[in-house]
């Protein structure tokens, strides 16, 4: 489980912000996927800070990942190679970065051109994606006005007014800090 650090002026809301986080992660399954989660709430400004330091789990997808070449043969000069798919998840994206000339059956494709090595679908989106889900069920309703920084750390802020530069100065030094942060 990742590791859990809140900020908060009021102690009950501390415990309530620590398994408000607990929960999301769990309910998310992000817990293995992250070192650090850090929570700043200032309820009297009112602003909030929430920071996750992911593992560096995130991948691009080969096609190697999704298909094998299971028979390579020459028509009218031209070389064919037929494959199979090998695991579907990423099967659409796969279908989309080939030329594909037909498709006997689910698991089977005909084509001309082939780099077992070509990326076709980077899963840091998908991964983005639920941390920001995530944020949006630790984050008090209400605030609607919010600035996120992604890079090895994602960090946002929200508030229910506008920023203050001090706010967002505060938030790309939490940023800085997690980047910073020795994983063991």
């Amino acid at each position: 489980m990742a590791e859990i650090y809140v900020d908060c002026e009021d102690e009950a809301g501390k415990k309530i912000y620590t398994k408000v986080i607990q929960t999301a992660l769990e309910d998310l399954v992000l817990g293995k996927s992250i070192v650090r989660v850090e929570f700043i709430a200032r309820e009297k400004e009112p602003y909030f800070i929430l920071a996750v330091l992911p593992k560096q789990t995130r991948k691009k997808i080969k096609v190697r990942d999704v298909a094998e070449i299971v028979e390579e043969k020459k028509v009218d000069g031209k070389k064919l190679y037929k494959l199979k798919i090998v695991d579907e998840t990423y099967a659409p994206h796969l279908l989309k970065n080939i030329k594909v000339l037909d498709q006997p059956s689910r698991f089977e494709i005909i084509t001309d051109e082939v780099d077992l090595d070509m990326d076709i679908y980077d899963t840091s989106k998908e991964f983005i994606d639920k941390i920001m889900d995530f944020m949006n069920r630790v984050f008090p309703e209400g605030m609607r006005i919010r600035k996120t920084f992604i890079d090895k750390a994602i960090v946002s802020i929200a508030s229910e007014r506008p920023l203050k530069e001090e706010e967002i100065k505060k938030t790309l030094e939490v940023k800085e800090k997690l980047e910073s942060y020795k994983i063991i």
